[in-house]
């Protein structure tokens, strides 16, 4: 079961002590050969969260993978709806970061663009799922040892259309307005597949300071 959690928190941005917003976004399969476990395995370690500070001009997204279980995300695709919230894709946060940070993981390393430039099976998907290819992105080759892989996350940082804010990209994706796709490869026995997010109401939880130390396994580093 796909679940969308809002947590509002005292979580830094970059060690800043700023109020921060996540929205949790789990995924759900759509290619229909997948085996149960490989369903499971995917639904249970498939996250996004979209990470912002008050007034933000911009949103922070982050793409992971968590559990144990092999599987790699190695391409991630976005259609937006024609909407004019997310504006353009600023910058990648992977192995390969600038002098100064921000810093990504090390396994990781991704482009912008992605081959195919639609998400395998994205008939499959209610409505179809169209991708906006400037905003897409995949693993550098080898792709599954670049990809997305247990443990493992991939940053992207988006400015949004003017006259928006982060709260409207918060709440297209709480419509269904704005989707997100990934590709995933490597299972256990080999297969590969996608998965979108599905939106549900959100369950709310206000978290005090005292929480924080619980969170940080999911900061950027």
């Amino acid at each position: 079961m796909m679940v969308i959690a809002l947590l509002v928190l005292a979580l830094g941005w970059q060690g800043s002590s700023v109020q921060a917003q996540i929205v949790t976004v789990g995924f759900e399969v759509i290619s229909t050969h997948l085996s149960a476990e490989n369903i499971a395995t995917g639904e249970e370690q498939l996250w996004l969260d979209v990470i912002h500070h008050s007034g933000d001009s911009y949103a922070t997204f982050k793409f992971y993978n968590v559990g144990l279980l092999p599987c790699s995300i190695t391409d991630i695709y976005i259609d937006d709806d024609q909407l004019s919230s997310l504006d353009s894709l600023l910058y990648i946060i992977d192995s390969d970061d600038p002098v100064g940070g921000p810093y990504g993981h090390p396994d990781v390393d991704f482009s912008i663009g992605a081959a195919p430039g639609q998400l395998p099976d994205k008939q499959l998907a209610d409505p179809p799922f169209v991708a906006t290819r400037q905003f897409n992105m995949d693993a550098d080759p080898p792709p599954y040892s670049r990809g997305i892989n247990p443990g493992e996350w991939l940053g992207a940082v988006y400015s949004i259309g003017a006259d928006k804010t982060v709260f409207d990209i918060e709440q297209e994706i709480l419509a269904g307005e704005l989707r997100f796709g990934y590709h995933v490869q490597g299972f256990g026995d080999g297969d590969s597949a996608s998965f979108i997010n599905t939106p549900e109401p959100a369950s709310i939880l206000l978290l005090g300071l005292g929480t924080l130390a619980l969170l940080r396994k999911r900061r950027f580093c």
